[in-house]
């Protein structure tokens, strides 16, 4: 593991993923922050990965989006994304934060991602010092 480095999760917490709105009912997107942020507490997760609120990703047409960012490392847009991917992004998560530079090949991400991979951004901002 790649001491001290802190994996964020962005969870687009407006997105509808072609849901209707309906009064009452929460947009898809906050359903699935709050499934994330009930995974990392059961899960014991939560001391690395910094799961943030977004309210728009602009990946309407692509489902529930999330963004994956480390200072350092390559960034992720993932859309196409609901409960039943959500253990499969923990996992990706893992792999992220353990590889040196973010880098993820297809090979190594759960099968259920592999069309969830919308885009990637270099490093915006250097590592932490002592981050290798």
């Amino acid at each position: 593991m790649a001491e001290g480095q802190t994996v964020s999760l962005h969870v687009c917490v407006t997105c509808r993923a072609g849901e209707a709105e309906r009064d009452g009912m929460a947009p898809a997107g906050r359903r699935l922050h709050q499934q994330f942020a009930r995974a990392l507490r059961e899960r014991g997760d939560g001391d690395w990965i910094e799961l943030k609120e977004v309210t728009c990703l602009v990946s309407c047409q692509r489902g529930c989006a999330a963004a994956v960012s480390t200072p350092g490392k390559w960034s992720y847009l993932l859309g196409h994304l609901d409960d039943s991917k959500l253990n499969d992004v923990l996992t990706y998560l893992r792999i992220y934060r353990d590889s040196k530079s973010g880098a993820v090949l297809p090979s190594r991400r759960p099968a259920s991602l592999q069309d969830a991979m919308l885009g990637r951004f270099p490093p915006l901002t250097p590592p932490p010092d002592g981050a290798s």
